[in-house]
């Protein structure tokens, strides 16, 4: 059973990407029936401003593109002591997102499904930085990269669960020089003497896919 806390953090996630998707002219619904997805993105505005431009009578076109399916992760991360041996005193929050392999192989196998990640950050000394959540997109095809490339690592709790972590960093207080908050990916560890579960360092979410607005199947 999904414990109350963790089904409310799901639903703020939900409707967080809702209301991104709805910022940018994009229509999201919640879907009745849970087979894998949890939201359709659809682009009716863009149909209806065809047929409010035009000046033809007749009926307009269909929408671009398929509607987009999508399965929603979200986390609390926690904050994390920085690595000292690297000289690195950036802040730092982690999260993992948990996935069921059947719900991750269907996304793999579903060319206009993705992956949405909520990260939500508690920054309690910092009260006049608004955004406390991070959502970003990832398509079917960089799903099964990721897959594939080993970053969906098997849960310790349940065997049929896999754990998809995340790092988001800040910029160091009082840098001398300029720093780009990001978050990055981690996946299991590829060296001969890694342990099941050990993480290394791996790719930063590009900066296009926190943009609802280019959330595409192509």
């Amino acid at each position: 059973m999904i414990p109350t806390k963790l089904l409310y953090l799901g639903a703020a996630g939900e409707h967080h990407v809702m209301s991104e998707c709805f910022r940018h002219q994009r229509e999201a619904f919640k879907l009745p029936v849970d087979r894998g997805f949890d939201l359709v993105v659809t682009d009716a505005h863009r149909h209806l401003a065809k047929a409010e431009i035009g000046a033809s009578n007749t009926y307009p076109p269909s929408p671009d593109g398929p509607p987009l399916y999508l399965q929603v992760k979200s986390r609390q991360a926690h904050p994390v002591a920085p690595a000292a041996e690297a000289g690195d005193d950036r802040p730092r929050w982690e999260g993992s997102f948990t996935i069921k392999a059947s719900d991750l192989r269907l996304i793999c196998e579903t060319p206009n499904a993705f992956l949405v990640c909520v990260l939500f950050i508690d920054i309690s000394d910092q009260l006049s930085k608004a955004r406390t959540a991070y959502a970003w997109w990832m398509s079917s095809a960089k799903v099964k990269q990721l897959r594939d490339s080993k970053h969906f690592i098997k849960s310790k709790s349940s065997g049929e669960e896999l754990e998809l972590h995340a790092c988001y960093v800040e910029p160091a207080p009082n840098a001398p020089y300029v720093q780009n908050s990001y978050i990055a990916l981690f996946k299991q560890h590829q060296g001969k003497d890694a342990v099941p579960g050990q993480l290394s360092s791996s790719e930063r979410i590009p900066k296009d896919c926190f943009d609802f607005r280019k959330l595409s199947a192509s």
